[in-house]
């Protein structure tokens, strides 16, 4: 190789090596940046030309990500598990502080109710004491109407989050189409930044619902949900769509004219699903049946007694049609309303006689809903409730345990290590200084040879 070709030589070694401190620099730079992938830059050394060189130098032959699918694929698998039960957790929490705190919800009320029976057995002909009873069961009444009411408040704050989710996914997956097809188009180094991004927003749509991910050979991804519903296919996205279902109005996942609901069942979209309808419905029929047995116990006992002037009782409750929506339209009879003197004390038609008042007070410890008493009733429900949002909250820290695992097996690949850049930034510092004498040499030389000529 010629003089002059060994400048060419060298003048290309330094633009590799600047290249090289220009690949370490963005790699410092990104340090903290969230979904960055260390960058790696190939060199390859450029074959002589002939038997009489030692070669042409070295040149730059890619820069590439330094990344492990198999990490990216078990973030795929792992988030909508996670996210599964941080949406869970967030739903039962809401429905758990429905039902009140211990001693001033329905174990209060029902403790007042009975309580009042037992203080109208002690004076079966005052006036005072029916209207105690009236006032506490209207209070126990609008008690199960108010946590009916708050249930179905949680059930809609859980259908909300459903379609608020469901906009959202369909802006990350319009986000991925259009990565997809930059990606195809763009050059190498823009291209890098894109797939950054392009497995970011897939690590955020599998943590909305669980999908299926898979990269073609021309670096696209190919997202699917459910039982193979696409949601991107190449630079295409198929959103999905609220529908409202009666007769409860709440929200059904559309795929174009396919209910896909119930083939969601991870993410952050299939826990609030289990919330809205399987959960909460759950803990709604408990509460109706809390109501329907309590109502037409203390019906079969009011209507075999006597009223203060020795009348048969009637209905005390307005008798629930069905265990279902029994909380909700708890009342009491409005006979009782409009005269409290018909509240029933007697058991036979003798005035002074408190043994019906005695028996009414007496179901506070009878097995009277579904073999428990109103109380152990109550108590089964709300830990119940309980137990689920704890279950849940242990669920998600396992979960969330396995992601972090997973993300720092990833950044052990992927991720910037300061010392690590630092050493690269030294190597190719040397490089660019021992290139840099080596230029000055063989121009020193060319010196020496033109001055010989003159």
């Amino acid at each position: 190789m010629s003089l002059f070709g060994m400048l060419g030589t060298t003048a290309r070694a330094l633009d590799v090596q600047r290249y090289g401190l220009d690949v370490v620099g963005n790699n410092i730079a990104n340090v903290n940046t969230a979904g960055y992938t260390r960058r790696v830059v190939d060199f390859a050394a450029v074959p002589p030309p002939d038997r009489f060189s030692a070669g042409n130098g070295v040149e730059v032959l890619s820069l590439r990500s330094q990344r492990d699918r198999l990490f990216d694929q078990r973030l795929f698998d792992e988030s909508p598990l996670a996210e599964r039960q941080a949406a869970m957790v967030d739903a039962l929490g809401l429905a758990e502080v429905s039902l009140g705190a211990s001693g001033s919800s329905l174990d209060a009320a029902l403790a007042d109710f009975f309580d009042a029976f037992s203080g109208h057995a002690a004076a079966p002909t005052e006036t005072t004491t029916r209207e105690q009873v009236l006032s506490d069961a209207q209070t126990l009444a609008s008690v199960f109407r108010s946590l009916s009411d708050r249930l179905t408040e949680s059930e809609q704050a859980a259908d909300a989050r459903v379609r608020s989710d469901i906009d959202r996914l369909n802006g990350l997956t319009s986000r991925l189409a259009f990565l997809n097809g930059a990606i195809a188009s763009a050059p190498e180094g823009e291209a890098l930044q894109l797939r950054d991004e392009q497995v970011a927003v897939s690590v955020e749509i599998s943590g909305i619902v669980g999908v299926q991910v898979l990269e073609l050979a021309d670096g696209t991804f190919q997202v699917a949900t459910g039982s193979g519903r696409p949601l991107v296919i190449g630079a295409d996205a198929y959103p999905l769509e609220a529908s409202s279902t009666p007769p409860t109005g709440h929200a059904s996942v559309m795929a174009g004219d396919v209910d896909i609901t119930a083939e969601l069942r991870t993410g952050s979209l299939g826990g609030l699903l289990a919330v809205r309808d399987q959960s909460i419905p759950d803990y709604r029929t408990q509460l109706d049946t809390m109501a329907h047995d309590l109502a037409n116990a203390v019906n079969a006992l009011h209507v075999s007694g006597f009223d203060l002037s020795g009348v048969p009782g009637g209905n005390f409750f307005v008798p629930p049609p069905s265990v279902a929506g029994a909380a909700a339209s708890l009342q009491i009879d409005p006979a009782l309303i409009a005269d409290p003197s018909r509240i029933a004390a007697a058991g036979i038609a003798s005035s002074g006689d408190n043994g019906m008042a005695r028996q009414l007070a007496d179901l506070r410890d009878a097995p009277i809903i579904g073999g428990r008493t109103p109380s152990a009733a109550w108590t089964g429900l709300v830990y119940r409730v309980g137990s689920d949002v704890h279950q849940a909250t242990r669920e998600l820290d396992s979960r969330r345990e396995i992601v972090h695992q997973v993300e720092t097996l990833r950044d052990s690949v992927s991720g910037v290590s300061i010392d690590e850049e630092a050493a690269l930034m030294m190597r190719f510092q040397r490089a660019y200084e021992a290139n840099a004498r080596f230029f000055t040499v063989i121009d020193e030389v060319l010196q020496t040879l033109l001055s010989l000529k003159r």
